[in-house]
């Protein structure tokens, strides 16, 4: 039985590339670096930031970054939505009494609001953003819940998210409605890959359906 699902929120729940491309390159100009295409910019993007940064030879404070995201990222505002499959796959896992959990690095105060602004506050339980480095954090929330991990879930839409369910030994579910490539995420070795998270509900059903 599936008891708890931990999702990552961009790309799994919201539709915000354009935004994280936009305001990506305006912080990466004002690091005194050039503005990288969509598609270079989707090729080197990872978490946690400090790699992208690295890659193209920046050297970034956690602290000054989220502050620099927080300042850039509201000229933008407007530009993410959910993805039209994210509320009702929401609702069914609520319907069936699973515990949702959102785990990101987007700002706190960002991912409330739009947790908000999308209508499915009374439908997540809980709600932790600001992760710069979510391996580092994934064992607090496990504790802090006390999540079964042979009944818990972790979906997500980067290898990071992957690397990071593996790391608390939690089953990953790969979607490919985000950020990384299927054939960055397939190296990645996810438990279970799925088109977006509409297909999540089928996939366990399936999985229930094996453990009975």
């Amino acid at each position: 039985m599936i008891d708890t699902v931990i999702l990552d929120w961009s790309g799994v729940v919201s539709d915000d590339w354009a935004l994280t491309f936009a305001a990506g390159n305006d912080i990466l100009q004002e690091l005194g670096l050039k503005r990288l295409s969509e598609k270079r910019f989707r090729e080197l993007y990872e978490l946690p930031w400090m790699r992208f940064y690295e890659k193209l030879g920046a050297v970034v404070d956690v602290k000054e970054e989220y502050e620099r995201w927080a300042r850039v990222y509201p000229k933008y505002s407007g530009e993410e939505k959910p993805f039209p499959f994210a509320g009702k796959a929401i609702e069914w896992l609520k319907a069936r009494g699973k515990k949702v959990i959102v785990f990101s690095a987007k700002t706190q105060e960002h991912l409330e609001q739009e947790i908000s602004g999308y209508g499915l506050k009374s439908l997540i339980d809980y709600s932790y953003g600001s992760n710069e480095d979510k391996g580092k954090k994934i064992h607090l929330l496990v504790a802090r819940h006390e999540i079964e991990k042979k009944s818990a879930i972790y979906v997500g839409d980067m290898v990071h998210d992957i690397e990071t369910a593996r790391q608390a030994g939690i089953r990953s579910v790969a979607v490919l409605s985000g950020y990384d490539s299927r054939e960055k995420l397939e190296k990645a070795k996810p438990d279970f890959i799925i088109k977006d998270l509409g297909e999540l509900p089928a996939l366990i059903e399936k999985l229930e359906a094996e453990e009975k």
